[in-house]
């Protein structure tokens, strides 16, 4: 079982995340900071956006042709 993290600032900069289950593509979790703006949500969300970037861009790589 794997799940796909999606973590983004909405257009007002708010953190929203969402956590989906790969195999059945439910969202098991949705997110909104409504409002929370401490210092660990902050750095919670930079590491969650960049987690999620990376996984995005290694989706997209074309395998290596032989």
């Amino acid at each position: 079982m794997g799940y796909d993290i999606r973590a983004w600032l909405d257009r007002e900069g708010r953190p929203q995340l969402q956590i989906i289950d790969i195999d059945s593509g439910h969202v098991q979790l949705a997110w909104d900071c409504g409002g929370e703006r401490s210092p660990a949500i902050k750095s919670l969300f930079h590491e969650l956006i960049l987690l999620s970037a990376r996984e995005d861009l290694n989706r997209r790589m074309v395998a290596p042709r032989r």
